[in-house]
């Protein structure tokens, strides 16, 4: 998984266009950001920061951002978009960070990375023992029940005239409960196919309220946000969520 991180860095980079894609900046990052609440002078962990564009953000917020993510390619394009900013990336796997010590952030955003990570379970115990009593940790990702490269699909029709996009006529799901790994290549915007394929972990909704109630979280929020745009573009995204968002706090 680390050698597809790598070999991928540089497009995912540009993928994400220092502001991420039209799904996150419309759907995804209004939602974490609402949940997150005042992020001025607080320590935040940003858990699989890939380029960084989120930790850059929370930085020029007033937040006191570390950024770790397993591709040391990806922290070495991180460290070039952050500059000169207080920003600190760092390489680190989510499974032990042992190089970070226990109660030492307010916040943990974990943003679209924990259906990529194979050791969910250790992965969320090492989020509990970094933060501070009360501490928050946010959790988004591709949501599982309408996850088209999971367990789910799209009944396509024709293609809309403006947007470029093919009508969703409506969504079928089977085998949800099914929990499994799969890959899948991802491509640019101009439909390139990147060099490596993507690893995901298809896990139900429950499976993952269940790990954090075990790790010693209470569960605060929960989020399936829709476009905040009237742009016809969303149009399948209004009618079913994207995206799971879960905010969670330590006992």
């Amino acid at each position: 998984m680390k050698s597809q991180w790598e070999e991928n860095a540089e497009l995912f980079a540009e993928l994400i266009a220092n502001s991420g894609t039209p799904h996150h900046r419309e759907i995804l990052n209004p939602s974490v950001e609402r949940l997150m609440g005042s992020v001025k002078g607080k320590h935040i962990l940003d858990a699989g920061c890939g380029e960084g564009y989120l930790s850059r953000y929370y930085t020029s917020k007033g937040a006191i951002v570390t950024g770790v993510d397993f591709s040391e390619k990806m922290i070495t394009i991180a460290r070039e978009k952050a500059g000169d900013d207080s920003t600190s990336f760092q390489v680190g796997n989510l499974c032990n960070l042992k190089d970070l010590s226990d109660s030492s952030f307010d916040i943990i955003l974990c943003n679209l990375v924990l259906l990529n990570v194979s050791c969910l379970k250790e992965s969320i115990t090492e989020f509990n023992r970094l933060l501070n009593t009360g501490g928050v940790l946010l959790l988004s990702m591709v949501h599982p029940a309408f996850n088209f490269y999971g367990p789910g699909s799209w009944k396509m029709g024709e293609k809309h005239p403006e947007t470029r996009r093919r009508e969703g006529l409506f969504f079928k799901i089977d085998n949800y409960t099914v929990e499994m790994k799969y890959e899948r290549f991802w491509r640019t915007r101009d439909g390139e196919r990147f060099p490596q394929p993507i690893t995901f972990y298809h896990r139900t909704i429950s499976t993952y309220i269940t790990q954090l109630l075990e790790a010693g979280f209470k569960i605060e929020a929960m989020e399936e946000p829709i476009p905040d745009t009237k742009n016809e573009f969303f149009d399948r995204e209004r009618r079913i969520p994207f995206f799971l968002v879960v905010k969670a706090s330590k006992i």
